[in-house]
């Protein structure tokens, strides 16, 4: 059985500047004017893009919406796949990805693309810059889910940052291809460990730039939360596994991040 379909077309150059990884799943209401958004400011500010659209296993009209998208704009590039998860998808996109940078950024409409802007102007000083998200109104359990990551990561690798596992961010292509290839292929916290590895290993190349986030009520809130436990549990496992391994004191090397 095909579990997952792939546009073939090939992006204006084999290798262009920016790869934009957006996992979705079931945003049929939203996608269009949000993926508008991104390649106005796109086009903008970089010669050379592709925006890759991950359609995690959508039934809401999400392909559909995405297809059309698809038609109209050649920077775009589609994967549909059966629903096997957020961190999954991402890594689909990871792997999908040309550009000699790689900007994740969730469909949610969370952030504004403008933000971006910052992030592209510091590239060529780090190999993963995060996104570190203000303004946010969050819940209870996820502020204590979030405490809880931090304190982790200290406790197992000596990491401090403030949003470890944020979905906007922007890595060099050498970075993320030199550690993504030694992590299992069925991991679930792809981005958390890729900011593990690349800042324990190289701590100079990593920056948290504040972006402001916006609140959007989101359907399933309720359902996400109920999940906390069993993700945070899934997290922890996944970080358990990479501290006990020695991948995570493997460097490979990056002296230099590309201009």
């Amino acid at each position: 059985m095909t579990t997952s379909r792939e546009d073939k077309r090939a992006p204006r150059s084999s290798h262009p500047d920016l790869s934009v990884v957006m996992p979705c799943f079931n945003e049929g209401a939203h996608i269009e004017p949000l993926v508008l958004s991104w390649l106005e400011v796109l086009r903008g500010a970089v010669a050379d893009f592709e925006l890759i659209i991950v359609n995690d296993g959508s039934n809401d009209g999400t392909g559909r919406s995405l297809d059309g998208l698809r038609r109209e704009h050649p920077e775009i590039r589609v994967v549909h796949q059966l629903h096997i998860g957020h961190g999954r998808a991402v890594r689909r996109g990871y792997e999908t990805a040309r550009g000699r940078y790689v900007l994740q950024v969730d469909s949610s409409g969370r952030y504004d693309p403008s933000d971006f802007l910052r992030m592209w102007r510091a590239r060529d000083q780090y190999h993963l810059i995060l996104g570190q998200r203000t303004h946010r109104l969050e819940t209870w359990p996820r502020r204590v889910a979030t405490a809880g990551l931090r304190t982790v990561l200290r406790w197992l690798f000596g990491v401090r940052l403030n949003d470890p596992n944020v979905p906007f961010r922007l890595y060099s292509r050498v970075a993320l291809i030199s550690y993504l290839k030694s992590l299992p292929p069925n991991t679930d916290a792809a981005n958390l460990l890729l900011t593990v590895l690349i800042k324990t290993n190289y701590p100079e190349f990593v920056k948290e730039l504040p972006i402001p986030f916006k609140f959007r009520p989101l359907p399933g809130r309720r359902q996400r939360l109920r999940s906390l436990p069993s993700r945070g549990w899934l997290y922890f496992s996944e970080l358990l596994r990479l501290r006990l391994s020695p991948i995570h004191r493997t460097a490979p090397f990056l002296a230099a991040v590309p201009s």
